[in-house]
């Protein structure tokens, strides 16, 4: 099995001339390098890092073959290719071009993606693609340019805030990422607490399934009822139960709306099933509640 290079190593099989380098005002995580690049046929192992390349000035016929067939695409000014890590390439243009080459590590695009999802991951691949039109990307990759060459106060805080914002892009558009399977003991994360909570508050007009309740957190339905038991000290159901009731008593101190509307607008079938659900949990009726509140 091959082994990857480094970025410092990259030079030595696609050399170019260097022209922005990065590396004293970012983070090494994500390393921008500007080069010029002549008419070349070259071939680059793996690399340890993902690369995105945009094109910056010059307008060539790209050709790039990373496995299977060769690709071609025309890139100019604007267009970004991304590469995952870890494979060999083999590229050929005809025409001189200035590119920007972002370097990202994996460790940094793990940590990002499980901020930016909220959950483990697993393993985070970039889409193979040799040719995309993103203006976000370039946008980004101008703003670093800027700041590097610049190297005003605030360089390192602009430059690391920038390269966030790529990767979070990144993520959303061109990554698979794949999830490590969460446990199906132990509490709840607060944020998917807090996700369960409104998206229960938000939808308790209506029946709420466990299969929704365990999408929001990748869970599979078994695995959610276990957390949930944990984490509340009840069942799911029990618990959207609970809800309902609670609705319905900030329904009937108000005292302006009939009983059976009531019982619609806190999720339940019927007046007869909020009478029933009532007496179950407080041991009254929706009336007796009323007269008591009022």
């Amino acid at each position: 099995m091959t082994s990857c290079i480094t970025v410092d190593e990259l030079p030595q099989y696609a050399p170019g001339e260097l022209r922005l380098d990065s590396t004293p005002v970012g983070r090494s995580e994500f390393r921008m390098r500007v080069f010029g690049y002549k008419p070349s046929d070259i071939y680059v192992p793996p690399t340890d890092n993902f690369l995105v390349v945009i094109y910056r000035h010059g307008v060539t016929a790209m050709n790039r073959r990373v496995t299977g067939a060769w690709k071609r695409e025309h890139v100019g000014h604007g267009i970004t290719t991304l590469l995952t890590r870890a494979e060999p390439s083999h590229w050929r243009w005809g025409n001189d071009i200035e590119v920007s080459h972002f370097y990202i590590s994996p460790a940094f695009m793990l940590k990002t993606a499980s901020e930016t999802f909220d959950n483990d991951i697993q393993a985070v691949e970039l889409h193979d693609l040799l040719g995309i039109d993103d203006p976000v990307l370039n946008w980004i990759n101008d703003q670093m340019v800027h700041e590097v060459a610049a190297g005003g106060p605030g360089g390192r805080l602009c430059y690391d805030a920038l390269s966030l914002q790529a990767s979070v892009h990144i993520l959303r558009k061109y990554a698979s990422v794949q999830f490590k399977m969460p446990s199906a003991h132990g509490r709840f994360r607060p944020t998917h607490a807090r996700l369960i909570e409104d998206y229960i508050a938000q939808n308790i007009t209506r029946n709420i399934t466990l299969d929704e309740l365990a999408t929001l957190c990748g869970c599979t339905p078994v695995q959610f009822a276990r957390k949930f038991n944990a984490h509340y000290g009840m069942r799911p159901h029990a618990f959207v139960l609970t809800r309902k009731v609670e609705q319905a008593c900030r329904h009937l101190r108000k005292g302006n709306l009939a009983l059976k509307e009531i019982a619609l607008a806190s999720g339940f079938a019927d007046q007869s099933h909020l009478n029933r659900v009532f007496r179950q949990h407080l041991d009254c009726t929706p009336a007796e509640y009323r007269r008591r509140a009022s």
